[in-house]
């Protein structure tokens, strides 16, 4: 490959990674999209839906609906989430509703292949935009740009380069920011049901003494689970057949909350599938001109369903900060980058210490514990302003 030079090069070709690079395009800078293009989700009766899906906030859909692409999501294909249920321990529960918040919705069910889908298609239409499907190999900082080596021996220059390329980030590292990895000592179980009765577009979530069980609807009556469970039962559950996860899954839901769930008996849609939890924490979002977004910069416990949006709203900032840049300073200039650092400090470190609390609060098997999380969780379900708070927090 003969060398190039662009304003931007984004390596990572996920959701954040796609976003990033359609945005700066649109903006009428050139990027280079370094890694492979994203493989469809191809429904079948047997698997309707990606098992890959997110909680989207109005604030991402919002940055999406800014690039241009919400409206090519396929309607059908998405949920509203209405309310929440989330059940602690004795029967204790939390209710958060959209209609008392005076919201539209709490956010929007969609499978990470149709954001792709979407995302893909878009960039595929900026002539601003050039793909280049090989792996990035290395990095060398320059004054003015950074020289980028790829792993097929090709080479390119940038003025920034985003590190949009995961949790196990090979831009990270080679920009020399240091990461550390803790083990949540959990794996993710996820799989899609049919559900007997309507869930009405209520998400439940258990915390249970086997992790934390998470039910999200999904268009029609159908909903996807995200059992975040201890590494021993999850190797179990993985082992189940279809029908045997449906029955466990069922019967667990019912048990923490007392046979409330509404959704009745549920019946499997396809394979389960398995993640490992970890938190990644960063000593710092940038170096010389390099930014992270997405996982690259971040990973956090999926008990909140943040993750993601979390990714886009670095997007969205990153966006900024570059757009109203002032007209002497170029797009990977270190004030620049560091206007983005100093905003995204305060949502990570919040985003991180909640899932962080939440996750060692339920992990203890203490009387006293129990009642006083109970407590808390009782006296936030009676005070509508802090829970009407709490969900505009979380729609961004």
């Amino acid at each position: 490959m003969v060398a190039s030079s662009f304003d931007i090069a984004v390596v990572g070709t996920g959701i954040p990674g796609l976003a990033c690079a359609l945005g700066f395009a649109q903006q009428g800078l050139s990027v280079a999209v370094i890694g492979p293009r994203p493989k469809p989700h191809v429904a079948t009766r047997a698997q309707p839906f990606d098992p890959r899906i997110y909680a989207v906030a109005p604030a991402s859909v919002a940055l999406l609906e800014g690039l241009g692409v919400w409206t090519s999501v396929d309607q059908q294909r998405v949920c509203a989430v209405e309310r929440m249920r989330v059940f602690g321990d004795e029967g204790t529960q939390l209710t958060f509703d959209a209609y008392t918040a005076t919201v539209e919705r709490l956010a929007t069910i969609v499978e990470e292949s149709e954001l792709l889908r979407v995302l893909d298609a878009a960039c595929g239409f900026q002539p601003a935009i050039k793909r280049i499907q090989s792996t990035f190999a290395s990095l060398t900082a320059q004054p003015d740009t950074v020289a980028v080596d790829l792993e097929d021996g090709g080479s390119l220059t940038a003025r920034l380069l985003v590190g949009a390329d995961g949790a196990s980030s090979a831009v990270r590292a080679a920009a020399g920011i240091n990461a550390t990895v803790k083990s949540y000592d959990q794996t993710a179980v996820v799989a899609n049901f049919g559900c007997a009765r309507p869930h009405l577009n209520t998400a439940w979530q258990w915390f249970t003494d086997q992790g934390v069980v998470a039910l999200l609807p999904l268009p029609g009556e159908q909903v996807s689970l995200v059992w975040s469970a201890p590494q021993e039962l999850a190797v179990e559950l993985a082992a189940l057949s279809a029908d045997q996860l449906a029955g466990r899954v069922t019967e667990r839901c019912a048990s923490a909350a007392g046979d409330t769930t509404g959704v009745g008996q549920l019946t499997p849609i396809g394979k389960a599938h398995t993640f490992p939890l970890r938190r990644v924490v960063v000593s710092r979002l940038i170096a010389s001109r390099v930014g992270l977004v997405g996982d690259a910069a971040h990973v956090v416990h999926p008990l909140a369903g943040q993750g993601l949006n979390l990714g886009l709203q670095d997007v969205a900032l990153l966006l900024e900060v570059v757009r109203a840049r002032e007209a002497f300073r170029d797009v990977g200039d270190a004030t620049v980058l560091r206007r983005y650092e100093r905003g995204r400090a305060e949502a990570h470190g919040l985003m991180r210490f909640t899932t962080d609390s939440l996750a060692q609060l339920f992990a203890f098997d203490d009387p006293l514990v129990r009642r006083l999380r109970n407590a808390g969780m009782a006296a936030v379900n009676r005070l509508s302003p802090l829970k009407n708070a709490l969900i505009r927090r979380a729609l961004g």
